[in-house]
């Protein structure tokens, strides 16, 4: 093979500081307000380039729910640039499955950016994001990272201010219901509004504000809202400064300035999944 070239991205999850669902679309879809926060949980995407026409995707350490989303994401590229490739995406799992965590889209992004990276650069910020949209409405964030408000579906991204370096803690206890079906049980239900001066937008510096349970909508959908606010609750007491669910599901996470020793022991033996990482100013990173 000719001009072969070998790319490695990481490629960060991301959580939700707060989540609305504000209604239904004429076109289906929901419109929704939500702070997006980059983590440096990430996946490893390696690339490889070279001369043909072909496209695959394959996994290490794990079997990759979504996968044709990257293959998808390398057609689209390549499509726009008008170039035939053979490219071949390895991607080691590191963010669980179905979690809430944008773990498909952040590996779709990364894709889209190593490519470009490998083609120098031959599309813009303004259209790789119009690619992404195509991909997922998660993916813009996901090439941008940091810390933004999302509107729209999740693809009108305004940047805030990054929140600092905190210690985060994720918990996955619970199995993730259809995103769709989530959407339904919101559409029937008479939720709780989030309070306008309650909301992360007035403040996103935590330590300024009391621990609090994050508002999410989807917490009021959830077969398991009552457990999940429970262990939310119970990291607020060991010290978070903010705990809530992440997207639609089922990912809890504890946001702390220090985790305080022997809590993630402690997790570890009471919960299925338990992680941890830091808050992030970026999303993906690109090496060669």
């Amino acid at each position: 093979m000719k001009n072969y070239k070998k790319i490695t991205a990481y490629a960060n999850a991301k959580i939700n500081l707060e989540l609305d669902v504000l209604g239904k679309r004429p076109d289906g879809y929901h419109n929704i307000s939500t702070v997006f926060q980059s983590i440096s949980l990430c996946d490893e995407i390696t690339v490889e380039v070279s001369d043909g026409d072909e496209i695959t995707a394959l996994t290490k350490g794990a079997v990759i729910e979504g996968e044709n989303l990257v293959i998808k994401a390398a057609c689209i590229f390549l499509n726009e640039i008008k170039k035939s490739a053979f490219v071949k995406i390895k991607i080691k799992k590191n963010i669980p499955l179905s979690a809430g965590l944008a773990g498909g889209s952040t590996d779709a992004a990364a894709v889209l950016l190593a490519l470009n990276h490998y083609y120098n650069n031959p599309l813009s910020e303004t259209k790789l994001l119009s690619l992404a949209l195509k991909l997922g409405a998660d993916v813009p964030f996901c090439l941008l990272g940091g810390t933004y408000l999302a509107e729209g579906i999740g693809e009108e991204l305004s940047p805030l201010n990054y929140i600092g370096e905190y210690d985060v803690i994720l918990i996955k206890n619970h199995k993730k219901s259809s995103t769709g079906e989530m959407y339904s049980r919101i559409d029937n239900l008479s939720l709780p509004r989030l309070n306008p001066n309650e909301s992360l937008l007035t403040n996103l510096n935590l330590e300024n504000i009391s621990p609090r349970l994050s508002y999410n909508s989807f917490l009021y959908a959830s077969d398991d809202a009552k457990e999940q606010k429970e262990i939310c609750n119970s990291l607020l007491k060991k010290g978070a400064l903010l705990a809530g669910l992440s997207g639609a599901g089922p990912t809890l996470f504890g946001i702390f300035k220090e985790i305080p020793n022997g809590l993630i022991d402690y997790l570890k033996d009471n919960y299925k999944e338990v992680y941890t990482c830091k808050t992030a100013r970026s999303s993906i990173k690109i090496t060669e």
